[in-house]
């Protein structure tokens, strides 16, 4: 049996400190594996519950198709299990269906599935949306994927760890190449910011909607930002690869700023407006894969007692927040801390990156810690990982902001 407990310093950052803090040092924390097994444990738990749901709507057929699918090696932390399961809870069986193929065929999976949609749908994969609507088919060889209905026919291609249409895409999105392990994509989308929900498309597919076919300057920036971290915070690089597939490009007009966003409904997924600064950027990287990270982790270990109405103020929110949040809030910004920490051993901090880094660290202690060491909703895992984390956090600033002042 998993001891859920004992990965709670896994969870907690990637970095450990040493009792010296000048032995700060890169931890043993990978959890790319355990991430690889609960989305795996995930996927399995939500074929069943489709399935079990199609079998009850009198759709034993289409039931039989979906268990028969392979779903391939690739990674099961997807968004399209999400958005299966999304779908599956509001009893859109047809479209969780349709939509849990789409994620076992990008895993490399193989199989065929037909569905009869009475109304249109967006199929989700690797950053395209596709309409789907009437006789829909779904087939896979684990090399190409047909997606084919009434609303046209959309083969995919697998071309570098990408699967991209073969021809003029059908959707209002376009996907491309960031240029490095993680994420593996950006999608271009149109899609403002939102601040207390992950944006997502609302419209009905249409035909008359076409993908964009360049790619989003702001892209470059991603991969910077990946870069910053593969050189200078490299035990971050598995912390984000291991959290982060794709992510959707937000537009917030002609003043944007900054800004993410993560949820349950779509993992391995990040919405992002990116900052021209790619230590910046880096930081926004490392932010939303350590709540894609205490996602995972909470899948296992429940980090807050059931029922609690304990609350506190959330700096990152500017707002008093239930205290599952406020963990979360503080999760983030320590291991943004943790970045900067690591940046400052090889690398030269502008003046903005410093009062970033400042910022971060005045929440952590004026606001988080005092709430968090202090709170009796944390469970035992809760308070464990708050532990490690805060531990690692004071371990490495002795060090790190000598090298900025």
């Amino acid at each position: 049996m998993l001891n859920a407990l004992s990965y709670a310093h896994k969870f907690a950052t990637p970095l450990i400190g040493g009792s010296n803090p000048k032995d700060f040092l890169e931890g043993d924390n990978d959890t790319s594996a355990v991430v690889a097994a609960l989305a795996a444990g995930r996927l399995t738990s939500t074929r069943r519950l489709i399935t079990a749901g199609l079998t009850e709507a009198g759709q034993a057929p289409t039931a039989e198709s979906v268990m028969g699918f392979q779903s391939g090696g690739g990674r099961a932390w997807r968004p399209e299990t999400g958005l299966a399961l999304l779908a599956n809870r509001y009893e859109k069986h047809n479209l969780s269906a349709f939509q849990l193929a789409a994620a076992m065929a990008g895993m490399g999976g193989s199989g065929r599935v037909e569905i009869d949609f009475d109304n249109p749908e967006w199929i989700y994969l690797d950053g395209w949306l596709t309409p789907v609507n009437g006789r829909s088919v779904l087939e896979s060889d684990g090399h190409n994927i047909l997606i084919d209905s009434d609303l046209g026919c959309c083969p995919f291609l697998a071309s570098s760890n990408l699967w991209t249409p073969a021809k003029a895409n059908l959707g209002p999105w376009a996907s491309f190449r960031t240029g490095g392990l993680a994420p593996r994509y950006a999608c271009a989308t149109g899609l403002p910011h939102t601040v207390e929900s992950f944006p997502w498309v609302s419209e009905k597919p249409s035909v008359s909607a076409r993908a964009l076919d360049m790619p989003d300057p702001r892209i470059a920036t991603i991969h910077q930002g990946w870069q910053i971290i593969i050189e200078h915070a490299p035990a971050f690089a598995l912390w984000v690869a291991g959290a982060a597939e794709g992510c959707l490009l937000l537009d917030n007009g002609p003043n944007p700023i900054a800004q993410s966003g993560s949820s349950f409904d779509h993992p391995g997924l990040i919405a992002i407006s990116p900052p021209d600064c790619p230590v910046f950027c880096g930081e926004i990287l490392v932010h939303e894969c350590s709540h894609q990270q205490l996602l995972v982790y909470g899948m296992i270990a429940p980090l807050v007692h059931a029922g609690s109405s304990e609350t506190s103020y959330s700096p990152i929110k500017r707002a008093t927040r239930s205290i599952d949040r406020v963990l979360t809030g503080a999760h983030a910004v320590g291991n943004m801390i943790l970045y900067y920490a690591e940046l400052t051993r090889s690398l030269s901090l502008d003046r903005s990156s410093v009062d970033r880094f400042n910022k971060l660290c005045h929440w952590f202690y004026e606001d988080y810690s005092p709430a968090l060491d202090h709170c009796q909703s944390l469970t035992e895992a809760g308070r464990e990982l708050w532990g490690c984390l805060s531990g690692a956090v004071s371990c490495a600033l002795e060090v790190a902001l000598e090298n900025v002042r």
